[in-house]
């Protein structure tokens, strides 16, 4: 049995992917149209689909063009920093359900955010090296590119591959696009959800525990 947190939303009040563009927008002012009209496609699309994620990816490609690796893992380690030394981006409950978990050895991490990000924000809330599933980039002269994005249906998928058969107790997420994983899992926390995703979850009859606060 398998404790199962999403990171964004659950484990970071911010969402430490856009929180990472955001810094590098400001570098980048001519670049504010088109991302602010990706997401606002991507903010009016549902949770659940496939739109959403196409949006993000785009925005995350034209906000990181020409980036290397060493440049982008720089600024991944930077402002997972920054997130993780900020008091209000943590909730103290799911923090300690967290580490609770890790300490058993029951603690999953799964995440739409790239991997070196989330990896330098467990560090920095001090759970680096638990098991972690994320998404992964590919470089090339165009800067980083998704070569894994996992979200949706594809977390179901990660989590499979990495331990197969694992049974899920309780999962701590906070949107509608975690119904695949919610649909395995003995118990779902909703964390701080809008209306929205807990609609969602409602209207496909999967029982849900909204965790507020």
């Amino acid at each position: 049995m398998i404790t199962v947190f999403d990171l964004d939303g659950v484990l970071s009040r911010a969402d430490t992917m856009a929180t990472l563009v955001l810094a590098r927008l400001r570098t980048r002012p001519w670049l504010v149209l088109p991302v602010a009209v990706l997401a606002l496609a991507a903010a009016l699309a549902p949770a659940a689909g496939s739109l959403r994620p196409r949006c993000n990816r785009a925005v995350v490609h034209v906000v990181l063009s020409g980036v290397t690796e060493s440049e982008y893992t720089r600024l991944a380690v930077r402002v997972a920093q920054q997130l993780a030394a900020r008091p209000d981006n943590v909730r103290p409950d799911v923090l300690a359900a967290l580490r609770s978990a890790v300490a058993d050895g029951v603690g999953v991490v799964t995440t739409a955010t790239e991997l070196a990000l989330a990896e330098a924000y467990l560090e920095a809330l001090g759970v680096g090296g638990m098991p972690l599933l994320a998404s992964r980039f590919r470089y090339s002269t165009r800067g980083p590119r998704f070569a894994d994005h996992n979200v949706g249906e594809r977390k179901a998928e990660t989590l499979e591959e990495a331990l197969p058969g694992a049974s899920i107790d309780t999962l701590y997420t906070d949107s509608s696009s975690d119904l695949p994983l919610a649909r395995r899992s003995g118990r779902t926390m909703l964390v701080d959800a809008r209306p929205r995703s807990a609609r969602e979850f409602a209207r496909h009859n999967v029982p849900f525990r909204p965790l507020r606060g």
